[in-house]
């Protein structure tokens, strides 16, 4: 017999050496991704116990990426072991042994694949249990909630300057209600549902500009305003003080006070805020609920007084809703300011010089209210001119040339506080500007902002200036023009003071015309802020 055919006899008559189950190429790839992962994420839990709220980055990458790479090291490990486990089957019918994993106990290098894979598996599992729990809470934060950079501006950015800047998205986003795995569970997948669509939305950029407002979506205002707003407290009547500049040479700064019986609890039906306790129904024509059909008050005996719009057909009415905090405070979050506001603060305070002729038309112009409405793909193009806010300086060169070289720095200033406000009132790659989603809580239009053809007017005025009580024709109470201010902004004695039928509040609001008061009678209520101070006084002037 040959030496090669001896070799081949007695590799024939020996036993086939089995395949690691543990140790092939696959669970160690496995383990070092899995290495990887866990120390990222593991270096993310450490640091999230040094900082209340990551940044987007690192939210993402520390509680998200990382425990997503670590996750498919254990895959790939687990992989790996089932592929060593068939291996080792297949050698074992070849020698004609009985199948299944074999596990030599004498074996130093298997108890130590196995070992370091159970060491792996159980770290990463977890770092991993740990980074989900982190992972939640991240993607309930404001910082997750507005990644989506280009898609989440608006929102975000009117947020922050919000009274809601300091409530996280999901406290008004997502419901507080039990699921089937306890508290806030189905609303909470709900909602990471709806996210996976958006971000495929946004992913194929598929998505509308401006973003619609969500209409039905919106979770019960039982299960989230009312978790820190108590719907039974009295706020009584609030006085708020309205500081304004016109638009003439000089000008002309004006002060102006509304008394705002918000009550609430037990409230009769002369307050604000008896609307949100009261059974109000209304049948809006529209997803926006810019025109209201039909409104009906429900009674204690179950009866229902309805008041109709003669403008509008019922058949346009859709289904029948329950009014709630949002009817009014639909942009409590995410009010976009209109220019006027913005301009009227920078010169209260000071950042536009206020004794610069016309400076509050001239800049109304340059930022696109002027009265010809707002385009927001114009004023894009416009904002976008490295000397459009130039324009002001230039305005004072031509019609003020000693007050442009004298007030060159304040000019210079004021260009570039109108360069910052453009950055508040327009978000041009959505497409969104302060007229974009309108504001319920008021009445009052934007400066410069005509009503389309067939809308209504805004706010309160979508009921109390269209509604009439469908069996007398009688007007709603607070319908706009003559006395009717006062059903609303009156209190005591000052609720029955009379206006002439003539006069021009007919057709507008308090606000633009009310008399100036006296700032002494408003002290401790600051410049667009409210105090709980007597008001008969100053109505009565």
């Amino acid at each position: 017999m040959s030496t090669l055919e001896h070799a081949g006899s007695l590799r024939a008559t020996l036993p086939l050496k089995r395949p690691h189950v543990v140790l092939n190429p696959i669970t160690i790839l496995g383990a070092l991704v899995a290495l990887v992962g866990v120390g990222g994420s593991g270096f993310a839990l450490v640091a999230g116990f040094l900082e209340a709220e990551p940044s987007a980055i690192k939210g993402i990458m520390g509680y998200v990426i990382m425990p997503s790479v670590a996750l498919g090291g254990v895959v790939l490990m687990l992989m790996g072991v089932v592929l060593g486990a068939l291996r080792q089957a297949r050698t074992a019918a070849l020698e004609g042994g009985a199948a299944g994993v074999h596990i030599e106990v004498a074996s130093a290098r298997q108890l130590l694949g196995i070992g370091a894979f159970a060491i792996i598996a159980i770290g990463s599992v977890t770092v991993l249990g740990g980074t989900t729990y982190r992972a939640i809470e991240f993607t309930e934060s404001t910082t997750f909630c507005g990644t989506c950079h280009a898609v989440m501006e608006p929102e975000v950015a009117a947020h922050l300057t919000s009274p809601h800047a300091e409530v996280e998205c999901t406290k008004c986003h997502i419901a507080y209600q039990t699921g089937p795995l306890g508290p806030n569970t189905s609303a909470y997948i709900e909602s990471k549902i709806g996210g996976v669509r958006q971000m495929i939305s946004v992913l194929t950029n598929s998505y509308d500009t401006p973003v619609r407002a969500p209409a039905s979506k919106i979770p019960s205002t039982n299960t989230t305003c009312q978790g820190c707003h108590a719907p039974n407290k009295d706020y009584g009547t609030v006085i708020r003080q309205f500081t304004t500049y016109g638009a003439d040479e000089n000008n002309t700064r004006s002060t102006r006070a509304l008394a705002f019986p918000v009550g609430g609890g037990d409230s009769t039906g002369k307050s604000i805020h008896w609307h949100a306790n009261a059974k109000v129904w209304y049948r809006p024509t529209d997803d926006e609920k810019s025109t209201i059909a039909w409104a009906g008050v429900e009674k204690d005996d179950g009866t229902i007084e309805e008041w109709v719009n003669p403008n509008v057909p019922l058949s346009l009415g859709t289904e029948k809703r329950l009014m709630s905090c949002i009817d009014c405070h639909n942009r409590v979050g995410h009010r976009i300011p209109s220019p006027d506001e913005l301009v009227d603060d920078a010169l209260d305070g000071g950042r536009i010089d206020r004794t610069l002729p016309f400076v509050k038309r001239e800049s109304l112009k340059l930022l696109g209210a002027n009265g010809e409405g707002a385009n927001p793909d114009q004023l894009a193009a416009n904002f976008k001119q490295e000397t459009w806010f130039d324009q002001l300086a230039g305005f004072y060169n031509k019609n003020y040339p000693d007050i442009a070289l004298s007030k060159h720095d304040a000019i210079r200033n004021a260009v570039d506080e109108l360069e910052r406000i453009s950055k508040q009132i327009l978000y041009p790659n959505m497409k969104a500007d302060w007229v974009t989603y309108p504001d319920n809580l008021s009445h009052q239009l934007p400066e410069g902002i005509k009503l389309a053809a067939g809308q209504d007017n805004p706010g309160c005025f979508r009921c109390h200036g269209t509604l009439v009580k469908s069996t007398t024709q009688e007007l709603l109470p607070g319908t706009k023009g003559g006395n009717s201010c006062l059903a609303c902004h009156g209190s005591g004695d000052a609720s029955n003071m009379q206006i002439s039928a003539a006069d021009p509040t007919k057709t507008q609001t308090c606000t633009l015309c009310h008399v100036n008061v006296d700032p002494n009678q408003l002290s401790g209520v600051p410049s667009g802020g409210s105090a709980p101070v007597p008001f008969d006084d100053i109505h009565k002037q």
